[in-house]
């Protein structure tokens, strides 16, 4: 005759050593990697010569990423593909702030060692789950004199969430 309760609890305890899989939680990291491949700027009072310009990006106002300089002319400003890589610490980065700053101004100086501010972006990222590059033609946005809100300006960039487990 066969013990039910010697059966059972047979049972339960096979079933609680298969089903007991330990999980290995491996960290896991995410980089945005952000290619700035041109912009430009419009500019109300346009300089007729080269200016330097560099592009500035962070997810966290503490930690910001710039590219190299660039020279440009009439407002075209070529980064040939310059890449940042962003470190994504933080579920909470959900926003990749940008902008544009423009160097040794003689017209309009800024701050005291020449720089300006042409354009900012506010640019939401890829979700997660993403493994594709997003590619997007940004618009930097000023204030104008009267204190509106107006278009200053474009960004070509592409986008792409690296992920590794270490």
């Amino acid at each position: 005759m066969i013990n039910l309760e010697e059966e059972t609890n047979e049972k339960q305890r096979f079933f609680r050593e298969v089903g007991k899989r330990v999980q290995q939680i491996k960290p896991e990291y995410t980089e945005l990697v952000v290619k700035i491949v041109q912009g430009f700027t419009i500019d109300t009072q346009p300089y007729e010569g080269f200016g330097y310009f560099r592009v500035m990006a962070w997810t966290d106002a503490e930690d910001q990423y710039g590219t190299e300089v660039v020279k440009s002319f009439k407002g075209i400003h070529y980064f040939k593909n310059q890449k940042l890589v962003i470190p994504l610490d933080s579920p909470a980065d959900q926003y990749l702030y940008i902008e544009l700053l423009r160097g040794i101004s003689k017209k309009d100086p800024g701050t005291s060692n020449g720089t300006t501010v042409m354009g900012r972006a506010k640019i939401k990222l890829p979700p997660r789950s993403s493994r594709r590059e997003v590619t997007s033609m940004v618009e930097l946005v000023g204030l104008n004199n009267g204190r509106c809100v107006v278009v200053k300006g474009r960004l070509e960039l592409s986008m792409k969430l690296h992920r590794y487990v270490m």
